[in-house]
């Protein structure tokens, strides 16, 4: 390997960006998972439950000055407050993914069910921002073991009193987190010292 590619390696991985080295030491069966979730959003979108449910928000969204953080907001608010987090190995003893592990059942399934996890939350927030014409994508976060760990959302527009537009995260298994706050960004609970979930 030349000595700028090992440097380059160096800095992605000081930066905690990915390097060729994360890539290869990811778990395949992980990797499919994540090819199938990153993508299940864009088909969601299509939905008529989705485009339903979008085309509510944004009758909310269009009378504010900031109509697509507006919309954002209100997309995360229904994934993150609507959904109670819990993992899948307590409720299944598994995982479980609609259209993945388990038959695909209606797009907005855990809003149906109100119970879900990391997965299903921001596969719902970003199914809702693409169907109200947003552009968003789901986010992926893996451990050094090479297991995909971690899923959120996010999405690019323009926030209030910014000139341009930039990718905001939507943290929406965390009850405080705001739009556009990572999850080491939100405040544990004074009381316990812990996220609220």
């Amino acid at each position: 390997m030349s000595d700028n590619r090992s440097r380059m390696l160096e800095v992605l991985e000081y930066a905690g960006l990915e390097t060729e080295r994360d890539l290869t030491m990811r778990k395949p069966l992980d990797v499919a998972k994540w090819d199938f979730l990153k993508d299940a959003p864009h088909r969601d979108a299509s939905t008529p439950e989705i485009v339903t449910l979008a085309q509510h928000l944004n009758e909310v969204a269009r009378r504010s000055p900031w109509r697509d953080w507006a919309f954002a907001n209100l997309a995360m608010c229904v994934s993150r407050d609507l959904i109670v987090y819990q993992l899948d190995g307590e409720r299944f003893g598994r995982e479980h993914i609609f259209g993945f592990t388990d038959p695909q059942g209606p797009a907005d399934e855990a809003l149906r069910v109100g119970i879900d996890d990391c997965d299903a939350k921001a596969r719902l927030f970003v199914a809702i921002c693409l169907a109200g014409g947003l552009r968003a994508s789901m986010q992926d976060r893996w451990n050094a073991d090479g297991e995909l760990s971690h899923v959120y959302g996010g999405v690019l527009l323009v926030g209030p009193r910014e000139t341009s537009a930039r990718w905001w995260l939507a943290e929406t298994i965390l009850r405080r987190a705001r739009l556009g706050e990572i999850a080491e960004a939100v405040p544990d609970e004074r009381e316990t010292g812990a996220w609220l979930f």
